[in-house]
């Protein structure tokens, strides 16, 4: 018996080794399926998602790379997933091994959460891919260093700021714009022409005179300015011999000094970073990189030069610029705080530089938006050209343009609305991130998810999906809602008057003047609450000038159809790909 044990023992140790190999692969097969269950996106119970997408560690985002590879649109491809999905709630799933995101489309909840609702704040999302920004109020949470950034610079949007340094600037950068409109105009000989550097150029010298005032000397449209008016038409004529009427001249472009360049490239990298998917790994890597060291050198030596030409003036007791009414109000709050003022702080530096950086981007891109909305519906300018011609009537009978102070104080609902109406229709997502567990709609929300309100789908440019009221939250059931807003028109339309009132006399009767209505509808465009964007108050002033100098001067002709695209760029504000003029002087 013992023998036959024995000879058996050779035989089992064969099938153990011939199995062993069987084993580890079967436990690693099994290991990986694990890993690989357990790395796929994990749905929020009860909101809409793609189901495809859940059953791939990619999630969405091959499809949402793709659509927006095509068209730079990441709200476009949102949109879409909003009416696919038939609810004003649902969840992607973008960044792979991480918590979906949220995408909302119900600007009364919205409005409820940005402005009601302690759980939500900053989205880390942005936060990290601004880390280039520095000490900027905008990577922050509302907290304390928020908070103290923003008391650096609350006296520049005050009404005597803005009206006696900033403003006589816009209206003087207004001025050189309508100038090299025209010389462009005369050369083109009713060609039409590119103006998207000419607003960013214009935007950018607003900026620099905001902060620094006359202190800084490079500016963008001067040298640009020089350079067309030594061109002849003749030129030009040359330049497009053969070619058809409608074809665009290309006017050369002076190229801009290092610190300009800064501003330009430091949204850029903004814009890639937060679309990377490891944001912070990736700033760190581009942080060595001797490309990305130019930059922000660039911006460091400019700025820091700035500083010490103000802490001059300021010491001297003149204090007129962006800088040194910052300089004023550290000096105020280290005498209360009992402690040495520190001009010298990169606070104050990444501050202005973050400001600069987004005036600049976002105001020019509403500007070409105006201009092409008003292109294209030539009744809604001539009727804006006719408000304009009566407000101003002592200008147009004096055969002038009028002044800043004219326009300052004209009462203008009509150029108010347009304002308004192409804002609405160009606003790019707000986001949100959930500090704690809580809900939206009655779903659960974990901790750190992303939320992002969609304002370019339905309730905003589609009308708005059902919602019961029982899912909504306490505050948001409280609220006043606004039941003037007409959602039977077609809301993806340019229809200015939408954000018109009229008037009631004494009587109770309906007048014949019209009154600017800011909350008629949905507008997410400047966020809400109390991380409204800070600068909202510059960037009206700035298209009411522009834009009323612009179609006081010139008619805007149709743009043939290959020059009018619609299409835009989305990063830190949505801007046309396209912006072309044909000019008529009136």
């Amino acid at each position: 018996m013992l023998s036959v044990v024995q000879q058996s023992i050779p035989f089992f140790d064969n099938i153990f080794n011939l199995a062993k190999p069987l084993l580890v692969l079967l436990t690693v097969t099994v290991t990986l399926y694990s890993l690989y269950r357990w790395l796929l996106p994990k749905p929020i119970p009860g909101i809409p998602y793609n189901p495809q997408a859940a059953k791939s560690l990619l999630g969405d985002a091959p499809a949402m790379i793709k659509e927006v590879s095509a068209t730079g649109e990441f709200r476009v491809w949102c949109a879409k997933q909003m009416r696919q999905m038939n609810s004003p709630i649902c969840q992607i799933f973008i960044r792979p091994f991480s918590k979906p995101w949220v995408l909302l489309a119900d600007f009364r909840e919205a409005k409820d959460i940005l402005m009601r609702r302690k759980e939500f704040d900053k989205s880390s999302f942005l936060s990290d891919g601004m880390a280039c920004m520095g000490s900027f109020h905008g990577i922050y949470m509302t907290g304390e260093k928020f908070k103290a950034n923003r008391q650096l610079i609350q006296d520049l949007m005050t009404t005597s700021f803005l009206n006696n340094h900033v403003g006589p600037a816009i209206f003087g950068k207004g001025l050189e714009l309508m100038k090299l409109f025209e010389t462009k105009m005369l050369l083109a000989r009713g060609r039409p022409f590119s103006v998207k550097k000419d607003f960013e150029y214009t935007s950018l010298d607003v900026m620099l005179e905001f902060a620094f005032g006359k202190n800084w000397v490079h500016t963008s449209l001067g040298p640009q300015m020089e350079l067309v008016g030594k061109m002849q038409a003749e030129d030009i004529d040359a330049m497009m011999e053969g070619k058809d009427s409608d074809e665009p001249v290309v006017f050369p472009l002076v190229p801009l000094v290092d610190f300009l360049n800064s501003v330009y490239e430091a949204p850029e990298i903004v814009e890639k970073t937060i679309n990377a998917l490891m944001p912070k790994l990736q700033t760190w890597w581009w942080s060595k990189q001797s490309w990305y060291k130019h930059i922000f050198d660039a911006k460091e030596r400019a700025m820091k030069e700035q500083v010490e030409i103000a802490i001059s003036n300021f010491q001297s007791g003149c204090i007129q610029t962006g800088i040194e009414h910052m300089l004023m109000r550290e000096a105020s709050r280290a005498e209360k705080e009992c402690r040495a003022p520190d001009f010298r702080s990169k606070v104050l530096r990444d501050e202005m530089f973050g400001n600069i950086v987004g005036g600049h981007h976002t105001t020019s891109g509403a500007m070409m938006w105006l201009t092409k909305y008003l292109t294209d519906h030539p009744v809604v300018q001539s009727n804006l050209r006719s408000v304009l011609y009566t407000t101003l009537s002592a200008a147009k009978n004096e055969n002038r343009l009028f002044t800043f102070e004219e326009i300052r104080h004209a009462k203008l609902p009509y150029l108010d609305a347009i304002i308004e109406e192409m804002l609405r229709i160009n606003a790019v997502p707000v986001t949100r991130e959930a500090l704690t567990d809580t809900t939206i709609l009655g779903y659960p929300i974990k901790k750190g998810t992303q939320v992002f309100f969609m304002s370019n789908g339905p309730g905003f440019l589609s009308p708005s999906f059902p919602i019961d009221e029982s899912r909504r939250s306490e505050t948001s059931r409280a609220s006043k809602i606004n039941a003037t807003w007409d959602e039977t028109q077609d809301l993806a339309a340019f229809v200015p008057e939408r954000w018109l009132v009229r008037k009631r006399e004494g009587n109770g009767l309906l007048a014949d003047d019209v009154d600017f209505d800011g909350a008629a509808g949905p507008q997410l465009v400047f966020g809400l609450g109390p991380r409204t964007c800070w600068g909202r108050r510059l960037a009206y002033m700035e298209m009411r000038i522009v834009i009323s100098m612009l179609v006081w001067n010139f008619e805007l002709l149709k743009t043939p159809p290959a020059l009018s695209s619609y299409a835009g760029l989305e990063g830190i504000a949505r801007v046309p790909q396209q912006c072309h003029v044909r000019l008529r002087k009136l």
